[in-house]
């Protein structure tokens, strides 16, 4: 009971702070991206995983790249000791509604990100408000009624396969075809 009381007024903050939102969408593709942040749960070493070779495919072509995982347990694991492109936080770092405090996701929030890649299957709370706060041009991720105000492109996969895997694909297939002429 308490759970359900706690994600309610959660839920009742990421509307309040929806409001205030001020950003002006930039569409923009991987052609000409100079800046990409990443933002995933980083709790499985698994999705870890794909994310770390998607950032370093990322890197060959972008300049900078940055990564923040939110990992869903008190403690980070040993997997998540990585160079200085990933940031994490966890559930120790989080208020009592489950937000991050501002300056565990200020940096990555304020960063003029030209593409935000939104990797979060389970829309976890602390991750909706990262990607509310972000100031990131154009936002992408996964399809979804509560990401139809957060999301600039939406991907709809099949339930048979939504993963972090297949989301990656399409949208680095989306992102990889957007063209200006």
């Amino acid at each position: 009971m308490f759970e359900s009381i706690k994600t309610r007024l959660a839920n009742r903050r990421l509307q309040k702070a929806r409001g205030g939102e001020s950003r002006r969408v930039r569409a923009c593709g991987l052609e000409l991206a100079n800046k990409i942040g990443i933002l995933y749960d980083a709790t499985d070493e698994a999705q870890f995983d794909v994310v770390r070779r998607l950032l370093f495919k990322l890197k060959n072509t972008i300049p900078v790249v940055k990564a923040l995982g939110y990992v869903d347990s008190e403690e980070l694991s040993d997997f998540h000791i990585q160079p200085l492109e990933f940031s994490f936080f966890c559930r120790k770092d989080l208020d009592r509604l489950g937000f991050p405090p501002e300056e565990a996701i200020a940096e990555f929030c304020i960063a003029d990100f030209d593409i935000l890649i939104c990797l979060d299957i389970d829309e976890k709370i602390p991750l909706s408000y990262v990607k509310l706060c972000s100031k990131a041009g154009f936002k992408v991720g996964l399809y979804s009624e509560k990401n139809s105000d957060l999301l600039d492109v939406m991907i709809s996969l099949d339930e048979e396969n939504t993963s972090v895997e297949e989301l990656v694909k399409q949208v680095m297939h989306y992102l990889e075809n957007i063209k200006y002429e």
